[in-house]
């Protein structure tokens, strides 16, 4: 078959174990006596694949390596768990309700955000217990990995800073966790539990796509974290290029700024290394599918016109994907 085919036919077995993820999951909190007042989103095919491409992409990589199907969903659960435990702590920073599992019926946002994180982080201690059956510390290096990711979300308060830090001294403090160790946290488990020892191979390449994807996020949330008073790469990356200060770069047309397709180049660099990784130990993926789920995940965000900066004559295969859940 077609790599393109078996890359799409691994996407689509994936997108059915996060939905019996889900059920399960649901099944978790049925012994809670507010269990209705829990929402749990359940998505078709499109949209999960827009809210939850990389839930799906990495318990793709999981069952690629073959692990056992029970395992799978659980370590399914143990994503899910982490999610949602890291986008509450998301929501209670920012101020916002984002997510795949809510609280209803309590107005005050942080203390919906921290009941839920102590639901999520039972029903996760819940899992690991039952799969480290061999007591290996888990859980242990879950929190340290949670530490890790902590630690770099603080280290982006502008407030610390004398002088703006470097391009370099971000991408290695900062994005190292937020973007990093935040991807790859994701088959921490099964990194652990698993015997295959291409899973470091996963983690790494998981590593280097969550760089390029916090890349990405920075460059389009310039503006938004001036406002909030965060550090951010692609200002940095700006500020140094063009010799100018913090607010005439997020100020910057990036769409009209020749140094922003050097700064693209840069993160999606990231993105193909992690492509190619995975293609050395076998999954279904290389240059040109990478290439082209790149757009698509462009595209996801409304980033068409950032994408034509970068490599216009890709413009000419964007259609030519075939992973239709993108297109219907």
């Amino acid at each position: 078959m077609h790599k393109t085919g078996k890359f799409i036919k691994q996407l689509l077995k994936s997108n059915k174990i996060y939905n019996t993820v889900v059920k399960n999951i649901k099944k978790d909190l049925y012994e809670l006596s507010f269990f209705e007042n829990i929402e749990v989103e359940e998505e078709n095919l499109k949209e999960n694949f827009k809210r939850n491409f990389f839930s799906i992409f990495m318990l793709s990589l999981i069952d690629f390596l073959e692990a056992e199907k029970e395992d799978i969903v659980k370590y399914g659960k143990c994503l899910f768990y982490l999610r949602g435990i890291i986008t509450c702590t998301d929501n209670i920073i920012d101020d916002e309700s984002k997510g795949v599992i809510f609280l209803n019926g309590i107005e005050e946002k942080t203390t919906e955000n921290t009941l839920l994180t102590l639901l999520l982080q039972k029903n996760l201690e819940k899992i690991i217990f039952d799969l480290d059956k061999k007591n290996k510390g888990i859980s242990n290096k879950v929190l340290e990995s949670i530490y890790l990711i902590a630690k770099s979300e603080g280290l982006r308060d502008r407030s610390i800073y004398e002088s703006y830090p470097s391009y370099n001294s971000i991408s290695h403090d900062i994005h190292s966790g937020i973007g990093g160790e935040l991807l790859k946290i994701g088959i921490l488990v099964p990194l652990y539990m698993e015997k295959n020892d291409k899973f470091k191979e996963i983690s790494k390449a998981l590593y280097n796509l969550g760089m390029s994807l916090q890349g990405l996020d920075d460059l389009c949330d310039m503006k938004e974290d001036f406002l909030a008073k965060k550090i951010n790469l692609a200002t940095s990356f700006f500020m140094d290029k063009l010799e100018i200060d913090e607010e005439k770069a997020v100020n910057l047309n990036i769409l009209d700024t020749p140094t922003t397709e050097e700064y693209l180049k840069g993160i999606i660099d990231y993105s193909m290394e992690s492509f190619s990784i995975l293609e050395k130990i076998g999954y279904p993926i290389n240059k040109k599918i990478g290439m082209k789920l790149l757009f698509h995940l462009f595209k996801i965000r409304g980033l068409e016109d950032l994408w034509s900066i970068y490599k216009e004559e890709e413009e000419n295969e964007k259609n030519s994907f075939g992973v239709y859940a993108f297109n219907k």
